[in-house]
């Protein structure tokens, strides 16, 4: 069995975002949209467990609703540094 681990906990600090930079954006949409969608659909991928910034747990669970990603398990916070 084969799982993704998605590191979201970037803070987005040199790009100059107010927001973690997984929620930069690259078109319409978030960039953690694409990556989930992505993963979703990689026939290699069974699950997938993203890390987020503390405080952007349920954003992070609503980007994978938005894209319809049915292979994340859970969504845990990552830390406050590296």
């Amino acid at each position: 069995m084969v799982w993704a681990v998605l590191a979201a906990a970037g803070k987005g600090e040199r790009l100059g975002l107010d927001r973690p930079k997984a929620f930069a954006k690259l078109g319409e949409r978030a960039l953690i949209e694409h990556v989930l969608e992505r993963l979703d659909a990689s026939e290699w991928i069974q699950g997938i467990v993203v890390a987020a910034p503390p405080g952007w747990e349920e954003p992070c669970i609503l980007a994978a609703e938005e894209v319809a990603a049915t292979k994340v398990a859970e969504t845990v916070t990552g830390g406050e540094t590296r």
